[in-house]
């Protein structure tokens, strides 16, 4: 008995040292089992669409956007936020303006420096339109002085003699004896020429000749 006594007592105060052991080797063996995840919660529930809201052919439903709302979502410009680009633009505008304005200023003053050359263009031209029409009323009346007087001569040398006719005619200068020849008839300027200076008549022939071919030419 004494023994048995003693071999109880020492199971008692092994067993607790025994029993702490394994749950500190096997904890999971002691833990208790884990309890189940919670049911997921349902979605709430979708506000209902504003009055004037628009159902899309997809089915869905387009709320309207006010406008602080688009002036809150709004990003900012990103060339406010840099520093000093408003500045190069503006300078950069400025600086072709003036390029374009002294453009325009040298084409204005090219489009005026052509006009004033059409002007005096004009004037000369009217001038010299001027002058030729004179000068051609001018060539006329002398024409028409030369002819009267021509043929004033011409009748002059006809009721001359050959001989008085030769001596008047021979002094003239070969190209205006030559035309007066070429105005008498052919009977009488045979005739004065016979009765010229060898060499008038000579030179004054030669003349005569000169303008026939230049005529029949």
């Amino acid at each position: 008995m004494p023994f048995l006594l003693i071999a109880a007592t020492g199971l008692a105060g092994v067993l607790p040292w025994f029993g702490a052991d394994l749950v500190h080797r096997w904890p999971s063996a002691a833990a208790p089992a884990s309890a189940p995840p919670p049911a997921p919660r349902p979605p709430p529930a979708a506000p209902p669409p504003a009055a004037d809201a628009v159902v899309l052919p997809s089915g869905r439903i387009a709320e309207p956007v006010s406008v602080a709302t688009l002036a809150a979502t709004e990003q900012p410009s990103p060339i406010g936020d840099q520093p000093g680009v408003d500045g190069r633009i503006l300078a950069e505008v400025a600086r072709r303006k003036a390029e374009l304005d002294q453009r325009e200023k040298a084409l204005q003053a090219r489009e005026e420096r052509v006009a004033a050359a059409e002007k005096l263009a004009r004037q000369q031209i009217a001038e010299l339109t001027q002058l030729r029409q004179s000068i051609e009323a001018q060539v006329r009346r002398e024409s028409a002085a030369s002819e009267a007087d021509l043929n004033l001569l011409v009748g002059l040398f006809s009721n001359m003699k050959p001989a008085q006719a030769a001596a008047v005619i021979g002094k003239l200068d070969p190209p205006k004896a030559a035309l007066l020849l070429q105005r008498l008839d052919t009977r009488l300027a045979g005739p004065i020429v016979a009765a010229m200076d060898p060499a008038a008549a000579l030179a004054i022939t030669e003349e005569v000749e000169q303008r026939r071919a230049a005529f029949q030419r």
